[in-house]
């Protein structure tokens, strides 16, 4: 066909008078059976070539079109995509012209669900991460358009029905997830009372209609701290909802339904010294035993309050020992108080717990839990990602109690603050007097400067210690709520080298990043070091971090801020190069690397050996209280990949611990000079050289 298509190109331009007419001939011919091949296209710029001079206007482009396509011509303004995030820090996404979010350049709209979800899920990220709104600099009219088609993707995914085809229920949870998101930039974005009015509304329908108890308290959390939310209508809308979140009273109404006038308490105390002096408070306080006693089994008793316009309630407390099996009860109808007062051991009780106990299908609706124990905030994510709609109270930091000579409790602070959660009870108080009641009744804890016990209404640090989207950073931080995540595989040999992972870091799996951040504010409670510098758990998990060409290659970031409440606070993030090491492993490397920043910033000023002996204290101790069994393993893998000499054993570690003083359980100066006997000259030599402690540099 090539050859035809010259020999006419040689017939139109005889008379040197390319007719537009005979150009379109030509073309025609060259898309004959629909292809236009590498010949063809040849000999089109033979014609162009030879004739350029012969064709008449417009005659020529026509030829030219076919050969090298041009593109359109620019769109009329104001009809262009617009880059969200022009300076690359997100994935990349558009707002078109329609305001649909689109994963195309040129602002073509998503083809389906799944790439209107992707769509939604970026613009999402870019909206949590943004310092500004967003849609801050979009016109009112792009705006407008951009909430309806919100409401558009909202209805295609409702929290009460089936999702649409081709999406499974995690995906529609996302979606719905990402569009409050972006709603919520949106609200901040726009001034203008009707669409800021309007947003919020269909904002507040979409926390309403929610049944996953995670995204509705995110969404609540997010908008009362947002900047729309701090007057006018929209603050009437955060208010009503965040009694959601922060409830104003325990569920008087299902306890005290028809008629009933009896709470049900189930207790369970730490093994060991707590049974006697726990049920002897009780006995001091009122309560009788129904039958006999025995710390074997399970005891109750009962009292029975009267208040004046409230009239009698009775209060059974069921007792026993145990440690792995607090919330045993949790979905017993006949139960409304579960509760706990004894060690944690290191968390594990409540963790192995949570692990241990049943399914809820309400989620623990109508339940109030009250775990006391030492930093009991460490665990309260486990606990509401299990039991998300139960109302919780626990421990900011330390719970402390007296002995007697025998070692056995006489009194604690956790059995005082249920005598006053009793008799708040008892008077239908709401929490705003439970949680002053309840704190002041624990009054053993000298120096605080803060509640240690933290109730439904303790907002701000319960979503410092919350993650309840496992993307690793805490939902104090964290605007956009995703269950995109992505766990890998976990493998000892290489979890101190960096792994390129194929997914974002933004979608893996960050539930280790929390537990190690939380452990780090755990562990400082029971330091002689840590304590000078973290004694009111300052360190919030910000998530993985994804280190940009160029940067360094950190293991662990932190950086200092002032947090919504004025005070100080320290923000750590993982790389997600690291996202492969076990939890074991990363809690221990966390605590090590908070050790080290703390030296390098000048907040620890210590001989700097004495200093990487005290990371190595903490590492140690984090190793020994965690519920994992390659103690070993993790520790030669530490010493080689921050240069530490092979000689310093994970034994001589374990011994210099023993040698605390007080409840410095994770190293003091004591614990130092025990540990610099045991390792011996030639190994403090080594630690005087200052590339020993930092982790070697792998590209």
């Amino acid at each position: 066909m090539s050859t035809t298509i010259r020999r006419m190109g040689e017939r139109f331009a005889a008379d040197r008078n390319f007719t537009l007419d005979e150009a379109k001939q030509v073309v025609a011919q060259a898309q004959k059976n629909g292809i236009v091949s590498s010949s063809e296209k040849t000999a089109l710029r033979a014609i162009v070539a030879k004739y350029a001079d012969s064709f008449a206007p417009g005659a020529l482009d026509v030829i030219k079109q076919l050969v090298t396509p041009q593109p359109p011509p620019p769109p009329p303004p104001g009809t262009q995509p617009i880059n969200l995030d022009p300076a690359g820090g997100n994935r990349p996404v558009w707002l078109n012209a329609s305001g649909v979010f689109t994963t195309s350049a040129d602002g073509k709209s998503p083809a389906n669900d799944v790439e209107l979800g992707d769509a939604l899920f970026k613009a999402a990220e870019v909206a949590d991460n943004a310092k500004e709104p967003m849609l801050g600099k979009a016109p009112l009219a792009l705006r407008e358009k951009t909430f309806e088609q919100l409401k558009v993707s909202l209805a295609r995914v409702p929290a009460d029905g089936q999702p649409p085809a081709g999406l499974d229920k995690n995906q529609a949870l996302q979606l719905r997830a990402s569009a409050g998101a972006v709603l919520l930039d949106l609200m901040n974005a726009s001034s203008e009372p009707a669409l800021r009015g309007q947003v919020a509304q269909t904002y507040e329908a979409l926390v309403k209609a929610e049944t996953d108890p995670r995204l509705r308290d995110n969404l609540i959390f997010h908008l009362s701290n947002a900047p729309a939310a701090q007057s006018g209508d929209v603050k009437a809308i955060s208010d009503r909802l965040l009694k959601e979140l922060a409830p104003t009273k325990p569920p008087y109404d299902k306890w005290f339904a028809n008629g009933n006038k009896t709470v049900n308490l189930s207790w369970t105390v730490g093994q060991g010294e707590f049974w006697k002096g726990f049920t002897n408070y009780l006995k001091q306080h009122g309560f009788k035993a129904v039958g006999a006693e025995n710390q074997y089994g399970v005891t109750t008793y009962e009292a029975k309050i009267t208040k004046p316009g409230v009239g009698e309630t009775t209060f059974r407390i069921s007792v026993r020992e145990g440690g792995s099996n607090i919330l045993s009860p949790m979905n017993d109808p006949n139960v409304q108080v579960v509760g706990y007062d004894g060690h944690s051991n290191w968390g594990r009780s409540m963790s192995s717990s949570v692990r241990n106990g049943p399914e809820a299908p309400d989620a623990g609706d109508g339940k109030l839990l009250f775990y006391n124990l030492c930093v009991g905030k460490g665990v309260l994510d486990r606990v509401k990602e299990k039991y998300g709609n139960t109302q919780v109270v626990t421990t900011y930091a330390a719970s402390n109690f007296y002995t007697d000579g025998s070692g056995q409790m006489t009194r604690g602070e956790g059995v005082q603050a249920l005598m006053a959660l009793v008799n708040g009870i008892s008077e239908r108080a709401d929490w705003t007097k439970l949680h002053k009641d309840m704190n002041a009744a624990a009054d053993i804890g000298w120096g605080r400067t803060w509640d240690n016990y933290l109730t439904p209404i303790s907002t701000q640090t319960r979503e410092k210690v919350l993650d309840r989207d496992n993307d690793g950073q805490a939902d104090y931080l964290d605007k956009h709520f995703n269950y995109s995540t992505f766990k890998v595989p976990e493998d000892t040999a290489r979890e101190f080298q960096p792994v390129k992972q194929t997914r974002d870091a933004s979608v893996l799996d960050g539930t280790k990043v929390l537990v190690s951040a939380n452990m780090i504010n755990t562990l400082s409670e029971f330091s002689g070091i840590l304590d000078r510098v973290n004694p009111d758990s300052k360190v919030v998990a910000g998530g993985w971090y994804e280190p940009k060409m160029g940067e360094a290659k950190d293991v662990v970031r932190f950086t200092e801020q002032k947090g919504k409440d004025g005070k100080t606070e320290y923000v750590m993030s993982f790389n997600a190069r690291y996202s492969h090491m076990s939890e074991e492993a990363m809690r221990a490397t966390t605590i090590y690397e908070f050790n080290r920043w703390m030296q390098d910033t000048g907040k620890l000023r210590m001989d700097p050996v004495d200093a990487k002996l005290a990371g190595m204290l903490a590492f140690g101790q984090s190793l020994s209280v965690d519920e994992g069994y390659r103690d070993s393993e993790v520790w030669s893998n530490f010493l080689k990949r921050y240069n530490f000499p092979d000689t310093i054993s994970l034994a001589d570690v374990s011994s210099a611990l023993a040698a605390h003083t007080g409840h410095n359980y994770a190293g003091d100066s004591a614990g130092i000079a025990k540990l610099k006997q045991a390792i011996g000259q030639a190994a403090l030599d080594a630690l005087k050289k200052p590339e020993v402690g930092v982790p070697v540099t792998v590209l």
